[in-house]
């Protein structure tokens, strides 16, 4: 027969624990982060399709969006990083990474010397880009003509909705002198200096 008294203790098998955001362990498992999960790659090179799998139709095969996706698979197969690629191309890591980000078509010389950079096919990308090129400057084209803007007026490249390249900034107006003599005063966090006597 069993002596009165506490219930014996039982031993607590591994609970499970995690680290949370802030860096802490805490006890149990992570909640489920509310919608998708993005996952990052370790490469830009699309995975090789499996057996009997048809690869995705892009939306613009030939388009601007293509063109930059093929501009950082041309890098990642090469296996080079910005600084290198500058070093060899003369020309700047954020010039480079423009031309692959694809939100502006690069000018002929960058996409050229990002190609052999990378060890591409120089003829083959300058014949993909003058194509590209004549195409925005056409959807340009079409474009102002159905705003009712004047078709007898040339489209050059720069003017098409990915521009070759950004607009030159505008050197600022000079302030207007002021009424009162000009003075100027700034606000700063410093600690106001003792006046001389002399003021």
């Amino acid at each position: 027969m069993r002596e009165p008294g506490p219930p014996p203790l039982r031993e607590p098998g591994p609970r499970a624990r995690y680290e949370a955001p802030d860096g802490r362990e805490r006890p149990g498992t992570p909640a489920e982060p509310p919608g998708p999960v993005i996952r990052q790659r370790d490469t830009a090179v699309p995975e090789e399709p499996s057996a009997g799998v048809q690869p995705v139709a892009s939306i613009a095969p030939d388009g601007l969006e293509a063109f930059a996706r093929d501009l950082r698979a041309l890098r990642a197969k090469a296996n080079l990083e910005y600084p290198e690629m500058a070093e060899t191309s003369h020309f700047e890591m954020k010039t480079l990474a423009a031309a692959a980000g694809g939100l502006r078509m690069p000018t002929l010389p960058v996409a050229v010397a990002f190609v052999r950079a990378c060890d591409g096919n120089v003829a083959e990308w300058e014949d993909r880009w003058q194509k590209l090129a004549e195409k925005l400057t056409a959807e340009t084209a079409r474009k102002r003509r159905s705003d009712g803007e004047d078709p007898a007026e040339p489209v050059e490249p720069a003017d098409a909705p990915a521009a070759l390249e950004p607009p030159p900034a505008k050197p600022a107006a000079p302030p207007a002198p002021d009424a009162d003599g000009g003075e100027v005063y700034v606000i700063t966090s410093a600690k106001p200096r003792p006046e001389p006597d002399g003021w």
